[in-house]
């Protein structure tokens, strides 16, 4: 399984160089929070409108994500980890960590910050 991040997401959702891989990157399913839903939300009504944004987050409710709820555990299993994933920022590091305690083996993500990670970053 593989984590997605919200630029994962979003690029599936408007038309960029992207949109297409993103796209089948979804279909082959992964891992998610609900941050990356927040995040993906407000990148898609940003770039595309309200109405529209609202439509795809409801989609990917009904997908077969595996969507993972930020909870203060989660939170703090973050927390615990800030010395040691220092370089990422601390929404990147919940979104690492939520891929390490739900065993991802990969991170998708165009983001280079989480490259030289114990998960790798993939975008393909």
């Amino acid at each position: 399984m593989r984590f997605l991040d919200a630029n994962i997401i979003a690029y599936a959702f408007y038309e960029n160089e992207h949109t297409s891989r993103c796209q089948q990157v979804i279909a082959r399913g992964g891992v998610i929070n609900t941050v990356v839903l927040i995040e993906s939300y407000n990148i898609i009504e940003h770039l595309t409108d309200t109405t529209y944004a609202t439509r795809m987050i409801k989609m990917l409710l009904k997908s077969h994500l595996k969507i993972i709820p930020v909870d203060i555990d989660l939170v703090f299993e973050t927390i615990k980890r800030s010395e040691k994933y220092r370089k990422l920022h601390f929404i990147d590091r919940l979104h690492f960590v939520t891929a390490l305690l739900h065993n991802c083996e990969a991170i998708m993500s165009f983001d280079k910050d989480f490259n030289g990670l114990e998960i790798p970053r993939e975008t393909e």
